[in-house]
């Protein structure tokens, strides 16, 4: 997008400086008191504007100068939005035989006080190649254009939207003309993430009918992004790319580098490279990513998605579809979680719907919305208390709660979850050791860290096998009523702190959910009844 608005505008410009150096040639000798009416004239119809023009000065010797000062145009002479374009001065300086020359020469322009308003643009305009025209005729080269501290801002079809605006350093522009591709070089700031633009290509020939189909070719180069700028987020993003296509819609690739990406709901960097590819529609800056491929740790995230404008919001609303197919769930859990070292490691993969709301004064995890499904094999707890857990479960599992060999048992895990305002809702959870299976659905607080799951535990063996001695032989006459086609099946429930978890059985969980499963039955029953 900073692409296309500065290479927009860089264009206007230059059709500004030609219809001045056209005016100054044939009229600064016989008709000078003429040339601000015929300035004037000319600008009106090239841009379908009422142009205004303060102050005028013309030199022809010992070389041509021209400098204007107050120039406006407003676009159809609309007063409801600010001026299409206005520039406080305009210098430009020529060898007077090269303006008398077949192929006019100007060697210098200088712009001071640009600032252009882009206004909103129709609906539904098509983009796309159309049929060929005759080239411009204009017989004018500007050697060099040159602007500094320019500012260019859009206008949002909507109008509850606030304008976007872009700070234009410094800008360059070489070989100006009608009928060929010019070289430009331009510096300017991105407002979020706060970073620096460098970009340098070429564009046109300009599109006389619709300036939007003029052709542009170009790379950039993206520094010292501060994503501390963005809510939630943290790290110094350099990024660099191409993008060519014409004005209206851009075909954009790139790479990201962050060495020390972080979200600010764990603080845990990581070095975090990605590579993108995406469609820029200019004529309202949704974006089409197809896809990006993020990769940090030992883990590999693609992601397809669109970003796209929504009435009456500032900002935009991203709906992503990511995949993780062969990643590490110790990379991931290092990114949302706090502390020195993850709870798990193994194999992770991932299918997840991001949402993200353009809510643009939150933190993006709390405005951060996850629907998905992952697996987990190879597991590790790397708590020694944990683990230590997991294997005990095991042996007990397996009956044999006394067998010292069974240690560092795997893990595998799989469910699907939903993250919304930094809480997970787990569902179909499913944790399973040699011997052991575990069955929960439950929360987990992101913010707070503290677990409530709940759910059944099923092993192998019969409850008197889980232990030895007397507490073995009282056991005996329990396994009946807990042990159903040879499995034992125990409610249990998992609180605590993700840094201290509390295993125990569920007394009267089962009960309680069918009371209150019936009384929400009752409840709708009743509601029922009333619209009757």
């Amino acid at each position: 997008m900073a692409g296309k608005i500065l290479r927009r505008s860089l264009i206007a410009c230059g059709v500004i400086v030609t219809l001045f150096i056209a005016a100054a040639v044939t009229l600064t000798y016989s008709e000078r008191g003429r040339l601000r009416e015929y300035l004037v004239t000319a600008l009106g119809e090239r841009f379908h504007s009422d142009v205004q023009i303060r102050d005028l000065q013309v030199y022809v010797y010992p070389r041509v100068f021209v400098a204007a000062h107050g120039i406006s145009l407003r676009f159809h002479g609309r007063t409801d939005v600010p001026p299409l374009m206005t520039i406080e001065t305009l210098t430009l300086s020529a060898n007077l035989r090269a303006l008398l020359a077949e192929t006019k020469h100007v060697a210098a322009v200088h712009i001071e006080g640009l600032d252009i308003t882009v206004p909103p643009r129709p609906l539904n305009k098509p983009v796309g190649p159309k049929p060929p025209k005759p080239k411009m005729k204009l017989p004018v080269v500007i050697d060099e254009i040159t602007a500094d501290d320019a500012k260019v801002t859009t206008l949002p079809r909507d109008p509850t939207k606030l304008p976007h605006e872009w700070d234009i350093h410094h800008l360059v522009m070489e070989s100006f003309s009608f009928d060929q591709p010019a070289h430009f070089h331009a510096t300017l700031s991105n407002p979020k993430p706060i970073g620096e633009i460098d970009s340098e290509g070429e564009f046109g020939p300009w599109d006389a009918d619709e300036p939007g189909d003029t052709p542009l070719d170009a790379t950039f180069e993206f520094s010292h992004a501060d994503l501390d700028s963005l809510k939630g987020l943290g790290g110094i993003l350099s990024s660099k790319g191409k993008y060519e296509g014409v004005l209206d819609q851009l075909n954009v690739e790139g790479d990201t580098d962050t060495p020390d990406f972080s979200l600010d709901v764990s603080g845990n960097p990581v070095h975090l490279i990605t590579h993108y590819v995406a469609v820029v529609d200019g004529t309202n800056g949704d974006t089409e990513l197809a896809p990006v491929v993020a990769h940090f740790l030992h883990t590999t995230v693609e992601a397809r998605g669109d970003i796209t404008g929504i009435r009456g919001k500032p900002g935009k609303d991203i709906e992503l579809d990511a995949v993780v197919r062969d990643g590490r769930i110790e990379d991931l859990l290092q990114l949302v979680i706090k502390g020195d070292k993850p709870v798990m490691t193994g194999n992770i993969s991932l299918t997840a719907k991001i949402s993200l709301p353009p809510i643009t004064d939150v933190k993006i995890i709390d405005r951060l919305n996850l629907d998905g499904k992952f697996g987990v094999t190879g597991g590790h707890f790397t708590s020694d208390v944990t683990q230590g857990k997991i294997d005990t479960l095991s042996r007990k599992g397996q009956g044999q709660p006394k067998n010292e060999n069974i240690e560092d048992v795997i893990s595998n895990l799989r469910g699907e979850f939903i993250l919304k305002d930094q809480r997970a809702t787990f569902s179909n959870l499913e944790f399973d050791v040699e011997g052991a299976t575990i069955q929960l659905s439950g929360t987990y607080d992101l913010g707070q860290q503290t677990l409530d799951f709940h759910g059944h535990l099923r092993l192998d063996a019969k409850l008197s096998q889980t232990t030895t001695g007397v507490k073995s032989f009282f056991l005996k006459a329990v396994d009946p009523f807990v042990s159903k086609n040879g499995v034992t099946d125990l409610p249990i429930k998992i609180t605590g702190t993700r840094a201290n978890p509390s295993f125990g059985l569920e007394h009267g969980h089962d009960d309680e959910k069918k009371k209150a499963d019936q009384a929400k039955d009752k409840d709708k029953d009743r509601e029922n009844k009333g619209s009757l």
